[in-house]
């Protein structure tokens, strides 16, 4: 017949004695790889303008549509005859789409012919609303000198109706001085005041006047 042996008892205070030792003698390391360094990047704001009385208030701006690698942080870049892909080790500060609103809503706001501009992220009663589409934000490489590039489609939404007052597409593009990402940049914030001045005149132009 076969005697069962009782469990032997763990002594808790010698297993303990062990992983102390065993993590001395890791010291700093981790057992989890170290990601690589990532450098944040943002957009130079838009300038104070004081450009006479207000034209147009109660503005809503909301984060534009964006797809797949649009709507993270990352810098895309196209390289001639290439795929997309996307700066290595640089992200911009926000994801894209909320980075171009953020933008747009401090241009306005920045503008003496605007009043009351708020974004989606407040929900502020608002008359009108602009709705935007973005389909490209991006550093795309001519010739072999990289260009910042943005592709959109805007729409000015009654907010009380939902009728559709104004549409339109917007493209813009501005050289680098460099093939640096601190040069790609630049060219962004240059090319997101183009698009802001774009965007403000085409506001005026359409909205209703009371």
């Amino acid at each position: 017949m076969l005697r069962s042996e009782a469990p032997k008892k763990v002594n808790k205070g010698l297993v303990l004695g062990l992983c102390l030792v065993v993590i001395s003698a890791m010291g700093g390391c981790s057992l989890l790889p170290e990601s690589d360094p990532v450098q944040s990047w943002t957009l130079q704001p838009a300038a104070k303008q004081d450009l006479g009385p207000v034209e147009l208030s109660d503005l809503r701006v909301l984060r534009p549509q964006a797809q797949d690698l649009l709507s993270g942080r990352y810098l895309l870049v196209v390289p001639e005859e290439q795929p997309v892909s996307v700066y290595k080790g640089n992200r911009w500060s926000a994801n894209v789409p909320t980075l171009w609103r953020d933008y747009l809503v401090h241009a306005l706001q920045s503008d003496s012919r605007f009043a009351h501009i708020s974004s989606d992220s407040a929900r502020i009663d608002a008359r009108y609303e602009l709705v935007s589409r973005l389909d490209a934000f991006q550093s795309e490489y001519r010739d072999g000198e990289p260009v910042a590039v943005m592709r959109g489609y805007l729409q000015l939404i009654d907010s009380d109706s939902r009728a559709l007052i104004a549409e339109r597409a917007i493209e813009l593009d501005k050289p680098a001085a460099g093939t640096a990402v601190s040069a790609v940049v630049d060219a962004f914030s240059a090319l997101m005041a183009d698009a802001g001045e774009e965007i403000k005149t085409w506001l005026l132009r359409v909205t209703p006047k009371d």
